[in-house]
């Protein structure tokens, strides 16, 4: 990547400091978007989050062989947001543009992708240009409506740290400010005050919820006009609760991992040999697909020093609080929702999304909350893009949004 030019201004001594003393790697050279990193050189992180750090032309393959290439103007970049205590960092991420025309203003969709894995490996901005995005489709599904779409790799994600997976005010602010940065992208040639919309499913349920509760107090000059939330992990001990011994137990490591990254918790202690090795395969090596086939049905009692699963643990100090800290539906949306969700999710039960919408509609948020009966939590992705884009399409459109409160 090369570095962009960072706007030169007036600022206070202090400041000047402060901006002085966070410096990111950044990678350089075609390796960094694929393989192995060759070198890293410091950078300067720009003033203002969403403002961009650097940024190169990528590619978009549909397939692991790289037989069709999605027609589009595909920018990878670094950009800047913050961390859960409002530490400025910087995160990675794809801009796409589809080369087919729409009307002007483009609307921008601020994608919020599913759970990747832990490893640099699995970010999104990597395995879009490798061709082994799981949700490619419904990305490319947006792209065909002639929307601009930015992809959030997260923190932790193709940048140094432990991916800092399920931390609500990260995910949520890393969305945003991954719709500024697109908005400020002079390669993207997109709107700076255009229409924007947020969308994603399971993990990226959970950050489009958190972007959208978010944004009136961090992003208030956006304009947002709706968000689809797919099957959200709202409520963290009730999905501790489905996941642990479950297909995706995985998850629930994740979660531990990330969580324990967030607030600065070594979670050594808890773990025996086993949890350790384990832990560290997930947290290293693993993308999604590897690590359910690796370790199915992975049960956190059996990862423990005293013997005992830890959704027990989070139910006591440190964790209840951290645990707590993630609950959606405490703020208020100042934008209308679709929320899709399974009855027939094998991950985040449906109640969960329900209570969820229950809860935003009680704020006077307008929300549409959609049951559908489609198998497991993976194949119910399709149901939220086959309705999402129509929902969208509305938004955009200046339509009233529907309600189910």
């Amino acid at each position: 990547m090369q570095s962009c030019h960072v706007p030169r201004r007036r600022v206070v001594a202090a400041l000047a400091a402060t901006c002085a003393a966070f410096t990111v790697p950044v990678p350089s050279g075609e390796a960094a978007a694929t393989g192995p990193i060759p070198e890293v050189r410091q950078v300067r992180l720009p003033d203002s989050n969403g403002d961009v750090i650097s940024a190169e032309p990528g590619v978009f393959h549909l397939d692991p062989l790289k037989a069709v290439k999605v027609d589009a103007n595909v920018q990878r970049i670094m950009y800047r947001t913050t961390d859960r205590t409002g530490r400025p960092i910087a995160v990675t991420g794809t801009v796409l543009v589809p080369n087919k025309a729409h009307a002007a203003p483009r609307p921008i969709v601020g994608f919020a992708p599913g759970t990747q894995g832990l490893a640099d490996k699995c970010a999104p901005s990597r395995q879009l240009a490798e061709g082994t995005e799981y949700e490619a489709l419904p990305l490319k599904g947006l792209l065909d409506e002639g929307y601009a779409v930015v992809v959030t790799d997260y923190q932790g994600l193709g940048t140094p740290g432990v991916h800092t997976y399920m931390d609500r005010e990260a995910q949520g602010r890393a969305v945003l400010d991954s719709v500024r940065a697109a908005q400020r992208l002079d390669a993207a040639g997109l709107p700076a005050a255009g229409p924007v919309a947020l969308y994603g499913y399971s993990q990226g349920g959970g950050a489009s919820a958190s972007a959208a509760e978010l944004a009136p107090a961090y992003a208030p000059e956006l304009k947002i006009r709706g968000a689809v939330v797919g099957a959200p992990p709202a409520d963290m001990n009730k999905v501790a609760e489905s996941m642990d011994g479950s297909p995706y137990g995985a998850f629930f490591n994740y979660a531990l991992s990330g969580l324990s990254a967030s607030y600065d918790i070594d979670t050594g202690p808890y773990l025996n040999a086993h949890g350790r090795r384990v832990t560290d395969d997930l947290r290293d090596n693993l993308c999604t697909t590897q690590a359910l086939a690796r370790y199915p049905f992975l049960n956190s009692r059996f990862l423990t020093a005293d013997g005992r699963p830890l959704t027990e643990r989070l139910k006591r100090a440190p964790w209840d609080t951290i645990v707590a800290d993630q609950q959606l539906g405490r703020r208020t949306p100042a934008v209308p929702v679709l929320l899709s969700h399974s009855a027939l999710d094998d991950v985040v039960p449906q109640q969960v999304g329900r209570t969820l919408a229950a809860d935003w509609c009680r704020r006077g948020t307008t929300v549409k909350f959609s049951g559908n009966y489609v198998p497991g939590h993976i194949a119910a992705t399709a149901a939220t893009s086959s309705e999402g884009r129509p929902w969208l399409a509305d938004r955009f459109a200046g339509r009233s949004a529907p309600s189910t409160c």
